[in-house]
């Protein structure tokens, strides 16, 4: 479920899991109000401790791999907590409404583990 606030400027919607990972949370996108991008929070649970997870987004809305560069990856890679809790935040290069979906990834081999479509 998305919600947006103030005309758009703020989605917070939920990660699904992808093929029984059990991998969920949520994603917060707000747009920069004098400049170009958005920022993404990516808060998972449902992690591997100690795993490196990566997340990125996506022009689509499945969370499907994209000629993808460095710009495309919030944040940095992250590592689950003893409690299977991974975030990451960064600045997407792309506008609110550009950024249609974001995923939670195994840094090791880019397997898709949750994905979340902010405009469904």
């Amino acid at each position: 479920m998305s919600v947006a606030l103030a005309g758009g400027e703020h989605i917070k919607t939920q990660l699904q899991p992808v093929g029984g990972s059990g991998v969920s949370g949520t994603v917060n996108v707000k747009e920069f109000p004098k400049e170009r991008g958005a920022h993404i929070n990516v808060n998972a649970t449902g992690l591997v401790p100690g795993e490196t997870y990566v997340s990125l987004y996506y022009d689509n809305h499945t969370c499907d791999l994209e000629p993808y560069s460095e710009e495309d990856v919030i944040g940095g890679p992250y590592v689950a907590d003893a409690d299977g809790n991974g975030a990451t935040a960064g600045k997407a290069d792309d506008e609110i409404d550009e950024v249609n979906s974001v995923s939670v990834r195994l840094a090791s081999d880019f397997t898709l583990l949750a994905c979340a479509d902010l405009h469904p």
